[in-house]
């Protein structure tokens, strides 16, 4: 195990620095483009200054968008032991870290910059052992493996913050302690070991979150930005056409053209969409040149964000907003390719999140959660179907292969664990007709029946 001292705390902060650095970086890159600071498109040197703008103007930002439609499909919603209803003692852990809302930054940051992580240390509330358990953006974190398929890193750092005199701080993570390093305002040279604890864990409490195992994780971002930027050059194009070449260029012929004092020639014509041109000269001829049609340049934008979504699995129509009157049958339809990626996602992300409650488990003295290698991360269904045909086909199931109804209710989309025990409360409290009617005839029978020896 290498020694944790403040020279090895500036070189791991250094790689991580290298990383987001805006223009190279691997991380850096991404987030600039993430927020529409993205590279201009091709001018030519010494291009005016309202070329400069509608280069500006033409960044058409769509990989906000891409994310987006996959965090929004990704909600965990549970974690149950093998061949139980309920949750496991390990869900009061999610609760208690607010990880419902919070859970959406582990989530993000796998798919936008292919890595994110989860810090799992011991900790209380009031008298009762609740683990701090809080996902982490890649943009503040990072974690070194001695093995890229390790379940735990060798090593792992966390920008903290800064303190009110202006002082940065960082802690570096190994399997038996947490270092503290602060560095001084007004001094960049040197990390200070501040403080050292003992976690007790035996690992080093990151929980890593990749969007795919077989490779470089990359995320859906990076991979794209060529593609990104093509778009943003069919739009520069067109926004030139449309500056220079949209409107017909009038032209006059044959005529004298007048010079001011100083033998600068003059505009003879005062254009403008309500003005006639008029000449007395007899040999004057006036024309124009004909328009450019933008047709092509629109089709070609369709086709540049087509493959834009092609390559990211997203649907083309969704993002070209061409939806009207479809049929939540067809919308799945559209959607199908979507929702597998999504499937994708929830089996490595899950395995993640079960790591990481069962390293809460432990945090928290849970022996037997620690081991339970059984119990699985259960995830809300998002995906877009006909509510009436769900209902109508669980309804069948129902009736036709008598799977208990309890069963089914968490097979409704939307439904969440809270609305399930509310149910099965008031199903309690409240028994069917002909439920209520067996128990009252079998409650009578018994206490009529004569006694016997």
């Amino acid at each position: 195990m290498p020694n944790i001292d403040a020279a090895l705390a500036a070189r791991l902060d250094e790689e991580l620095a290298a990383d987001l650095e805006p223009v190279s970086g691997r991380l850096g890159k991404v987030r600039r483009y993430l927020a529409g600071d993205h590279d201009l498109p091709y001018m030519p040197r010494g291009a005016k200054a309202e070329y400069r703008h509608l280069a500006k103007r033409s960044i058409t930002n769509w990989t906000p968008l891409l994310s987006d439609t996959y965090s929004h499909g990704l909600f965990v919603d549970g974690y149950r032991p093998a061949r139980a209803g309920d949750n496991a003692t390990a869900w009061s852990y999610w609760q208690a870290n607010g990880l419902d809302a919070r859970q959406n930054i582990a989530h993000r940051g796998a798919l936008e910059f292919g890595t994110s992580y989860a810090l799992v240390l011991p900790g209380s509330v009031q008298t009762k052992r609740i683990p701090y358990f809080r996902p982490l953006s890649p943009l503040r974190s990072a974690a070194w493996y001695s093995d890229p398929d390790e379940e735990f890193p060798e090593l792992a750092l966390r920008h903290k913050g800064t303190t009110l005199d202006g002082a940065r701080l960082m802690e570096v993570f190994d399997a038996e302690n947490v270092y503290t390093f602060a560095k001084p305002k007004g001094d960049d040279s040197r990390w200070v070991l501040s403080a050292t604890e003992s976690h007790g864990l035996g690992v080093t409490p990151f929980v890593r979150f990749r969007d795919r195992l077989d490779g470089e994780a990359t995320g859906i971002i990076r991979p794209i930005l060529n593609l990104q930027d093509r778009v943003n050059e069919v739009v520069f194009s067109t926004l030139m056409a449309l500056q220079y070449a949209s409107f017909r260029q009038r032209w006059a012929t044959g005529l004298a053209i007048p010079e001011d004092d100083d033998g600068n020639p003059v505009e003879p014509f005062n254009s403008a969409v309500d003005r006639l041109w008029v000449s007395e000269d007899s040999e004057a001829r006036f024309g124009d040149f004909a328009q450019t049609e933008m047709s092509g340049h629109l089709r070609l934008y369709d086709s540049s964000v087509s493959t834009l979504a092609a390559v990211s699995q997203v649907s083309p129509t969704v993002m070209m907003g061409d939806l009207v009157n479809i049929s939540a049958d067809a919308l799945a339809a559209i959607q199908d390719s979507t929702q597998r990626k999504i499937g994708e996602y929830e089996t490595n992300f899950g395995e993640s999140w079960e790591s990481g409650f069962r390293l809460a488990a432990k945090a928290a003295g849970d022996s037997a959660g620690a081991a339970d290698l059984d119990a699985q991360v259960r995830w809300r269904d998002t995906e877009a179907r006909s509510l009436a045909a769900t209902v109508d086909a669980l309804g069948k199931i129902a009736t036709m292969l008598s799977v208990p109804v309890e069963a089914l209710w968490e097979r409704i989309p939307g439904v969440t664990d809270g609305d399930i025990t509310r149910w099965t409360e008031l199903r309690a409290a409240n028994p069917d007709p002909m439920t209520a009617l067996l128990q009252e005839t079998q409650r009578q029978t018994s206490t009529d029946a004569p006694a016997t020896e």
